[in-house]
């Protein structure tokens, strides 16, 4: 026999009522009469998730139109999402995008003194506390490359384990 209804949990509300009717497993008969049960809505936690919506951010920095606001679209929408990483020089984003690499090396400064990225020659990487795609080990694993392209030199907590330096291939092997 097949449950009704599940009990009332105190994180979840009633949204609405319906009409069940007991059914045999076995043979898809009804059983018994039917009753009114609720409908309950329990909210779902969002590990793991990446709550950005990139796609509606990437179009209101494109209706501002500023040219650093563009630096910034082009990050977001060329960044690898799996590790918040943008392999690329100012050079190549300058070719890209058609913005002065004066513009693009204040911008990229103006976000490295926020925290927003940190920046080696070539990779750019987006904070993992503003955006991230995984569970809350991945998180800290990429803190933890977001510190060490920043220039901090971090030592896991087990001392046996070591980072590996092709990071976004073990990054997207792991998600």
């Amino acid at each position: 026999m097949e449950i009704l209804a599940r009990k009332k949990t105190e994180t979840a509300m009633v949204t609405d009522t319906e009409m069940w009717i007991q059914v045999d497993k076995d043979t898809g008969e009804p059983i018994g009469e039917a009753k009114e049960v609720d409908v309950l809505m329990r909210p779902v936690t969002r590990s793991g998730f990446m709550i950005t919506y990139l796609s509606a951010i990437i179009q209101m920095i494109d209706n501002l139109g500023n040219k650093k606001m563009q630096v910034v679209k082009y990050i977001l929408k060329h960044m690898d999402k799996s590790c918040n990483m943008l392999v690329k020089t100012t050079a190549e984003i300058e070719k890209d995008t058609g913005i002065s690499k004066k513009t693009i090396i204040e911008t990229l400064k103006i976000l490295e003194n926020a925290n927003i990225i940190s920046r080696r020659s070539g990779v750019i990487m987006l904070s993992p506390k503003l955006v991230h795609r995984g569970d809350l080990k991945k998180e800290r694993y990429l803190m933890t490359k977001f510190q060490e392209i920043k220039g901090y030199k971090l030592q896991p907590a087990d001392s046996s384990e070591t980072l590996p330096d092709n990071v976004i291939d073990v990054i997207k092997q792991s998600a």
